[in-house]
């Protein structure tokens, strides 16, 4: 099965925020899932804004601020 350019970055950014969750780390930035998984910054906000919208995540603004499950 193909998977599109957008559902892998997506799979692989849930990925990440699941193993930060595991370790205790509630909120994960863009800049550091874009970083490990190599995804350019901008493009991963948006992935991640629209699974913020379909209720997968959870978004904090601010310092402090990041993703979460």
């Amino acid at each position: 099965m193909k998977i599109s350019k957008k559902g892998e970055y997506a799979l692989k950014a849930l990925v990440e925020l699941a193993i930060n969750h595991d370790k205790g780390e509630t909120i994960t930035l863009i800049s550091d899932i874009s970083e490990r998984e190599n995804i350019p910054p901008k493009y991963l906000e948006q992935i991640l804004l629209h699974l913020k919208n379909a209720g997968i995540l959870v978004s904090k603004r601010g310092v402090g601020g990041g993703y979460s499950l």
